[in-house]
């Protein structure tokens, strides 16, 4: 994979890339037994596809993969068109459904044009976006958001929020969004929104095979497009794949989220271990927010109402302004959330400080008390006993409250 005329790699040569505990947990060993033990025997994606004696999930085999074309701009583009087959792949299921928006199909005639060098990135990135939001709309009410840990972002998905917004990982927000939608297009009427990734066996076989294909020396032809279906008349496209309400987003690692046309609720959004989210403009009410784990929240200016907000192991909340009322507020070990000026009401503040005093070593619990009481009067500084607290207008909130109000 390394080189064009080969696209073969040894353990070895993948050891030096430190990726993942996914390559490390569940890819490496496999590889290590195909090899009989040794290192420095080079394989071809082929090699290691047909030799599985388990099925593997094609987002595993991709994990090596794509963090070799973190710096092999060929293989970069033989993942692309790889890519763009599995999109290729679900284009009649959505055209079946959607028959008169044609933004999924546009985005995959641009990523063609893209990879022939007919069209610059510029041009590509808006066209695919367009059909990443049609994607999306086509999963709602369910939530559409992929794992975009195969990736293997800057080595570890540990460093993603500083890689955020890079080239490479807005190029994984169209790959992993793109390969959930084929991956998922027989299963989004599931109940849960995280099921339609799994137990999808057919699917993730032609992938595996389609894969080895694009990582041989001679690529194949990318798939035919289907012919398109009959045109509606009347209908706006824009208005085929809307939804006003997601019931949920629940992320875990590196992950991207794209969104319907005219999304104004949402039920629930869970961030857990570095996940993170932009919630779009045009959303007024979000139904529980619980972040955990360093993640990255960001809410946008037209939210208006929050139900409740859990926030533990140095999960960050900050409320943008035009937030007026939240039921309750948790929070749990290095957490903080920050409320706007437009704030009018909290219904309840639990920050569990009392089951707190006796592991952080409080010998007087009196003086305990009387270091809240300075804190939530002057605002929070380095004071050993507790780390977690609500903010609002320089003052600090850490003991629990019910019914707080505001001028």
């Amino acid at each position: 994979m390394s080189k064009a005329s080969k696209f073969s790699l040894s353990i070895a040569d993948l050891d030096k890339l430190d990726m993942c505990v996914l390559y490390k947990d569940e890819i490496r060993p496999v590889l290590l037994e195909l090899t009989g033990g040794s290192t420095k025997k080079r394989l071809t994606m082929r090699d290691a596809s047909s030799s599985l004696k388990e099925p593997i999930s094609v987002r595993q085999l991709l994990v090596p993969i794509a963090r070799v074309a973190q710096t092999d701009a060929v293989v970069k583009d033989r993942l692309t068109g790889f890519i763009n087959d599995c999109a290729t792949r679900a284009l009649l299921s959505f055209e079946g459904e959607c028959p008169s928006d044609d933004r999924p199909r546009k985005s995959i005639i641009a990523t063609k044009s893209f990879l022939s060098g007919e069209l610059d990135e510029g041009g590509w990135t808006r066209a695919y976006k367009e059909g990443l939001a049609a994607w999306a709309g086509w999963f709602a009410p369910k939530g559409f958001y992929a794992s975009a840990e195969w990736a293997a972002l800057d080595f570890s998905s540990w460093h993603y929020p500083r890689v955020r917004g890079s080239a490479w990982a807005i190029w994984a927000e169209w790959a992993a969004l793109t390969l959930l939608a084929y991956l998922g297009m027989d299963y989004r009427k599931r109940e849960r929104p995280d099921e339609i990734d799994d137990e999808n066996a057919a699917a993730h076989q032609w992938a595996v095979e389609r894969l080895a294909l694009w990582l041989e020396e001679d690529a194949p032809d990318p798939l035919p497009l289907p012919d398109p279906p009959p045109s509606i008349r009347g209908i706006d496209p824009q208005s085929i794949c809307e939804a006003e309400f997601v019931q949920e987003y629940y992320m875990q690692w590196p992950t991207i989220a794209a969104y319907p046309t005219g999304l104004r609720e949402i039920g629930r959004l869970q961030l857990e271990r570095n996940a993170g989210i932009e919630i779009p403009e045009g959303v007024t009410k979000i139904g529980e927010i619980d972040v955990s784990d360093h993640p990255v929240v960001k809410l946008p200016a037209s939210l208006r109402t929050v139900g409740t907000v859990d926030a533990s192991y140095d999960g960050y909340v900050e409320l943008p302004e035009g937030v007026e009322t939240v039921e309750s507020i948790r929070l749990y070990l290095d957490s903080v959330v920050h409320l706007p000026n437009s704030i009018r009401r909290v219904g309840s503040i639990n920050t569990e400080v009392e089951s707190h005093i006796d592991d952080v070593g409080v010998d007087d619990e009196d003086e305990f008390w009387e270091g809240i009481e300075q804190q939530e009067t002057e605002g929070v500084k380095d004071y050993p006993f507790y780390d977690s607290f609500v903010s609002y207008n320089g003052r600090c909130f850490i003991k629990a409250r019910q019914d707080l109000t505001f001028e």
